[in-house]
C-alpha cells in the first residue's frame, strides 16, 4: 500500500486498529483541543472517515497540494470496509479520467474522492490526488521508503518531515524523516522512534554525531513558570564544536572563548515571561570559574548567592548561536555545579529563588511522571511548558492552529540520542496528575468517554504483567472494549449480540495469564487478553442461548467446565471447547429460568438447574441427582446460595427456603415487601426496602432505588457496596457495616472493586454519565 502514498506529504498516520484509534481520539483531552485543526478533524467530524470500517492496516496521509492540506485514506479493500447505502444524505457520481473510473461521493455537503487500483481502497479529500495515484506519478525519496518500512509496535505510527523544527522560535533544518509509534492516553500523548538524517545535506541531529549523550540536569534549576527549556549535552566538547561548525558552514573560533566549555557536559536555554537565562553544567567547577575569571566582577550578593556582572555577552552566540538564539546574559551566578548566565534581574531572582526553596522543574510530580517514559541521557531535550505548544504543533502539521493553550497539560518533552547514524525519538505530554478529591479520602482518578452509551456495568480484569486490574466494558452497538487502568483503550471487538449476564475470569492455560468467558445469543467466547480468540472458540450455535454462561471449577485447580443454556436443554463443554460426554443430563422439562450454579458443601459438588415449572434439580458433578426434593418455587431473580450446609431460594414471595443435604425444606415467611440476599464465605447481607443488614447489624439506608448489594474481597479485606439510583449515589461499607471515610459518591451502576494499578490502594470502577466510565481511588 505504501506505493500509493501521494507527493509532498506533511504526515503519514499508519494504523494498525482504526476502531481503537477514533475511539482514543475521541477519549483524549489534548486531542480535543485540536477539533478545528487537520487531521483531527477527519476523525471528529460526521465525513466518510467515520463510516470507514478496516479491518487491516490503513494509511492516512496528510499532503499539501496548491497550497491547501488534502487528507487521503489507504487500505485493502475488503467485505464491509464502506457501505455507501448505509450513510444518510448522500450523492454519487462517477468520473472518466483517461482510462479509469473514480467516484466523487458527497456526504453532507462535504466531497470525497474514491478509486480502486490494484485490491486497494483510496480516498482522498482531492481530486487532484487520485488522479496522480490512478497514473503512477508519484515519486518518494529514498529516506522515506526506508523509514517507512519500519515496523511499529502501536496501534498509530506517525512517519513525519522534520527538515523544519522549531527550536528557540527559529526553524532549522533539523533532519530527514521522523518515526514515532504513538499511545494516546486518556491524559497523555506519548511517543517513541527513531529519526533519519541526509548525510548528503548539512542537518542539525548530526552536530551529535560520534558523541556520547548526557544526563539533562537543567530541570534542576528551571522555574515552574518558565516557558520553555532547551538542553543538549556532549562528553568531547571540541568535537561538538567542530560538528556545529560543519552545520553552520563556518571555520575559526576564538580559542580563548573556549577554554569556557572544555569542562561542560550541558548547555542549556531556560526561556521564562521575564527573559532568558544559560545555564552551563559543570565537572569541574573549578577550571570552569578559572575560565570565567576574565569575563566576570563580583556585584553583590541575592539570598547567600554571590551575583556577578559578566562582560561576554555574546559568547554564547559566537559559539551556540543555533541554540541559544537572542540571548545576552549580563549577570552569572552559581547554583551547586550549574553556572547561569541571566539577562536582568528578575530573571536571576526567579531561578535563585525557586531553586533555594525546592520549587524548580524537577521536583514536580508531573516531571517525574514524564521521566519514566524517557530514556536517562539524551543528546537534546527540547521542553515547553504551561500549555504553550501551539508553534512546534503549527510546524509539525504544517498549518497554523492558532493560539490554543493547552492547560491541562503544563509539560511536553520532545528528546533525542543519537545513535550511529540515526537518533532515537522519545515525547511524552502529560496532563497534571491532580486527582479529582470528591470527598473525604475517595477520589475520582479518571473518566473514560466511549463513543457510543454504555451497555453493561464495567468491570475489572486482572492483568498478568502489572499485577493490577484492566477493564471490560459493551456499548450499545454490542461492541467490547478492553481498556487499561490508565484509560487507554486497547482493544475493540464487534459481537453480534449483547452478552447474557456477567463476564467470567478464566486461566485456561493455569499460567496466571487470564481470558475472559461469556455468551451471547448464538455464541460462546474464550477470548485472550489482546482480544484474540482461544482454541476453537468462539462455538457457535444455531438454537438461542437462554441463559449466561455457567463456568465451573470443581476443584479450584482450572480444568474449567463451561455449561450453555438453551431453552430447557443444557450443554457442557470443556476448555478446549469439546462436549464433555461424561456429563449426562441433556434437558429439563420446562425451560432453565436461572443460570446453572454450582456450589461444594463439604466435599460434594451440587450443580442446581431451576425449571419454569418451579423444580430444582439438584445434581453431581456427572449430571445424575444428588437431592431429590418434590416441593416447588417460584423463583425469584435472587441466585440460589449456600448458607452453611444449606442451599437457600428465596422465591417471589420473599419466602426464605432453606433445604438441607437429607432433601428436608424449612420455610420462612420474610415479613418484607422487597428482598435481596447474598452470601461470599462467611458475610452475610440482605436488602429489605432501605433497610441493609451486613451480617446482622442493621443499617437504615435513605429511602430509594438501590441495586443489589454487591461484596468484595480486596487486599485481604472484605467490602461491601450499593447504589441509589435516583440521587445516583454509592456507597461502601466494610464486613462490620461500617462506612468507609469519603461515601457517598456519585455514581449510577453498580461498581467493581480491585487494586487496579497494584499500588496497594483500593480502586472501584462505576459508570458516571451514559458514555462513561468513572475510576476512583480509595
Amino acid at each position: 500500500m505504501e506505493e500509493f502514498i501521494p507527493e509532498n506529504i506533511s504526515v503519514v498516520f499508519k494504523i494498525e486498529d482504526f476502531e481503537t484509534l477514533k475511539s482514543d481520539i475521541n477519549n483524549s483531552d489534548f486531542l480535543s483541543q485540536l477539533k478545528n485543526v487537520k487531521p483531527y478533524t477527519f476523525f471528529s467530524k460526521k465525513n466518510l472517515f467515520k463510516y470507514l470500517n478496516p479491518s487491516s492496516k490503513s494509511l492516512i496521509c496528510i499532503s499539501e497540494i496548491d497550497n491547501t492540506l488534502e487528507v487521503t485514506f489507504i487500505t485493502r479493500q475488503e467485505k464491509g470496509l464502506f457501505d455507501l447505502d448505509a450513510i444518510p444524505n448522500t450523492s454519487s457520481e462517477n468520473i472518466s479520467f483517461k482510462k479509469h473510473t473514480f467516484q466523487k461521493i458527497t456526504i453532507a455537503e462535504q466531497s470525497v474522492f474514491i478509486a480502486l487500483k490494484d485490491s486497494v481502497f483510496i480516498a482522498s479529500s482531492s481530486k487532484k490526488i487520485i488522479q496522480q495515484l490512478l497514473e503512477g506519478h508519484t515519486e518518494k525519496e529514498t529516506t522515506l521508503n526506508k523509514i517507512i518500512s519500519i515496523k511499529n509496535n502501536q496501534d498509530l505510527t506517525a512517519v513525519v518531515p522534520v527538515n523544519e523544527i522549531l527550536i528557540d522560535q527559529l526553524v532549522f533544518n533539523f533532519a530527514s524523516w521522523v518515526a514515532l509509534d504513538i499511545a494516546i492516553l486518556p491524559d497523555a500523548l506519548t511517543a517513541s522512534g527513531v529519526v533519519l538524517a541526509q548525510d548528503s545535506v548539512p542537518q542539525l541531529i548530526s552536530v551529535f554525531k560520534d558523541l556520547q549523550p548526557q544526563h539533562n540536569d537543567i530541570a534542576k534549576v528551571t522555574p515552574t513558570d518558565a516557558l520553555s527549556v532547551v538542553s543538549f549535552t556532549f562528553n568531547d566538547f571540541e568535537k561538538f564544536q567542530k560538528n556545529l561548525q560543519n552545520f553552520r558552514g563556518i571555520k575559526g573560533v576564538n580559542n580563548e572563548e573556549t577554554l569556557l566549555f572544555e569542562s561542560i557536559t550541558e548547555v542549556g536555554k531556560i526561556t521564562l515571561p521575564e527573559g532568558n537565562a544559560i545555564v552551563l553544567k559543570s565537572i569541574d567547577s573549578e577550571l570552569t570559574n578559572d575560565a570565567l575569571a576574565n569575563y566576570k566582577t563580583q556585584r553583590e550578593t541575592f539570598k547567600n548567592v554571590l551575583l556577578f556582572d559578566f562582560s561576554n555577552p555574546n559568547i554564547f552566540t559566537n559559539q551556540f548561536i543555533t541554540f541559544t538564539n537572542n540571548t545576552s546574559p549580563t549577570t552569572v551566578f552559581k547554583l551547586d555545579n550549574f553556572f547561569i548566565f541571566s539577562e536582568n534581574e528578575a530573571v536571576t531572582q526567579q531561578i535563585i529563588t525557586s531553586y533555594l526553596n525546592n520549587n524548580s522543574l524537577s521536583q514536580t510530580s508531573y516531571y517525574k511522571d514524564a521521566l519514566s517514559q524517557l530514556s536517562d541521557e539524551s543528546s537534546l531535550m527540547i521542553i515547553k511548558l504551561n500549555g504553550n505548544y501551539s508553534g512546534v504543533i503549527s510546524t509539525l502539521l504544517k498549518t497554523d492552529i492558532g493560539d490554543i493553550n493547552f492547560k491541562n497539560h503544563p509539560l511536553a518533552i520532545l528528546q533525542f540520542s543519537y545513535d550511529r547514524d540515526f537518533a532515537h525519538v522519545n515525547f511524552v505530554c502529560k496532563e497534571a496528575s491532580v486527582k479529582k478529591q470528591v470527598t473525604g479520602k475517595v477520589s475520582q482518578v479518571k473518566s473514560i468517554k466511549l463513543e457510543n452509551d454504555l451497555l453493561s456495568d464495567p468491570i475489572f480484569f486482572s492483568n498478568h504483567r502489572t499485577g493490577g486490574k484492566d477493564i471490560v466494558v459493551q456499548d450499545v452497538s454490542n461492541k467490547l472494549y478492553f481498556i487499561s487502568a490508565s484509560g487507554k483503550i486497547l482493544w475493540i471487538k464487534k459481537l453480534n449480540n449483547p452478552i447474557l449476564g456477567t463476564i467470567n475470569e478464566v486461566d485456561m492455560l493455569r499460567n496466571g495469564k487470564k481470558q475472559v468467558a461469556f455468551a451471547t445469543k448464538n455464541n460462546v467466547y474464550l477470548l485472550d487478553r489482546t482480544g484474540r480468540n482461544v482454541g476453537k472458540f468462539p462455538i457457535k450455535f444455531r438454537d438461542d442461548i437462554t441463559q449466561p454462561l455457567s463456568v465451573f471449577d470443581y476443584d479450584n485447580n482450572r480444568k474449567y467446565r463451561f455449561l450453555i443454556t438453551q431453552g430447557n436443554e443444557v450443554f457442557m463443554v470443556d476448555g478446549k471447547g469439546k462436549k464433555v460426554k461424561g456429563f449426562k443430563f441433556k434437558k429439563t422439562k420446562t425451560d432453565i429460568v436461572l443460570p446453572p450454579q454450582h456450589i461444594r458443601i463439604a466435599s460434594n459438588d451440587y450443580i442446581l438447574i431451576a425449571e419454569k415449572s418451579g423444580k430444582l434439580n439438584i445434581l453431581n458433578r456427572i449430571g445424575n441427582s444428588r437431592i431429590a426434593i418434590s416441593k416447588t418455587f417460584d423463583f425469584s431473580e435472587i441466585p440460589i446460595v449456600q448458607e452453611g450446609k444449606k442451599i437457600v431460594v428465596v422465591t417471589k414471595d420473599n419466602t426464605k427456603h432453606s433445604i438441607s443435604l437429607d432433601a428436608k425444606i424449612s420455610s420462612l415467611k420474610l415479613n418484607v415487601t422487597s428482598y435481596w440476599f447474598t452470601i461470599k464465605g462467611k458475610t452475610k447481607v440482605t436488602l429489605d426496602d432501605n433497610l441493609m443488614r451486613i451480617n446482622g447489624k442493621l443499617i437504615e439506608l435513605p429511602f430509594g432505588i438501590y441495586t443489589a448489594p454487591k461484596i468484595f474481597t480486596v487486599n485481604r479485606k472484605t467490602y461491601i457496596s450499593i447504589t441509589e439510583t435516583q440521587e445516583n449515589k454509592i456507597s461502601l461499607y466494610n464486613k462490620l457495616g461500617e462506612i468507609i471515610t469519603g461515601f457517598p459518591v456519585f455514581g449510577t451502576s453498580s461498581i467493581d472493586l480491585g487494586d487496579a494499578t497494584k499500588n496497594g490502594k483500593i480502586n472501584f470502577i462505576t459508570k458516571g454519565g451514559t458514555k462513561e466510565i468513572l475510576l476512583f481511588e480509595l
